[in-house]
């Protein structure tokens, strides 16, 4: 680990920061159902996923918003058939990041594999 990932690990706990997030949110692509092609994912707002999370009762920790953002938009991209609907993300987000046995890392952890499976680097120190 590089001494700026540590330090984003230090300073995030193993949580997406804002910035962090946003890049990630950017990087996503969906299939167009039409031409089967990738296209990039429509995000929606951090307030938004706030809303669809409160509509459904669901709560999570203060710091935790910006990987719910996240999640949420990983659901929209990645999820559609099983997770049809916001209630039903909403829901996965709270059992996600809410996971009593589970690291609350998982998520970050998830997509630096992800990335480095892809060979694309993330340089940490725009993240701080």
């Amino acid at each position: 680990m590089s001494e700026a990932e540590a330090n984003y690990m230090d300073m995030y706990q193993g949580q997406f920061s804002h910035k962090l997030a946003k890049k990630a949110i950017e990087m996503m692509e969906v299939k167009d159902e039409n031409t089967g092609a990738l296209k990039p994912v429509v995000p929606h707002s951090i307030e938004e996923v706030e809303a669809v999370l409160k509509e459904n009762n669901v709560k999570i920790p203060e710091e935790q918003i910006y990987t719910a953002w996240y999640l949420f938009q990983m659901c929209k991209a990645d999820y559609k058939k099983s997770l049809e609907d916001n209630k039903h993300i909403a829901l996965y987000i709270e059992e996600t990041l809410c996971d009593p046995d589970g690291d609350p890392s998982d998520v970050l952890c998830c997509f630096v594999a992800k990335m480095q499976n892809a060979g694309i680097a993330i340089h940490w120190e725009r993240y701080l």
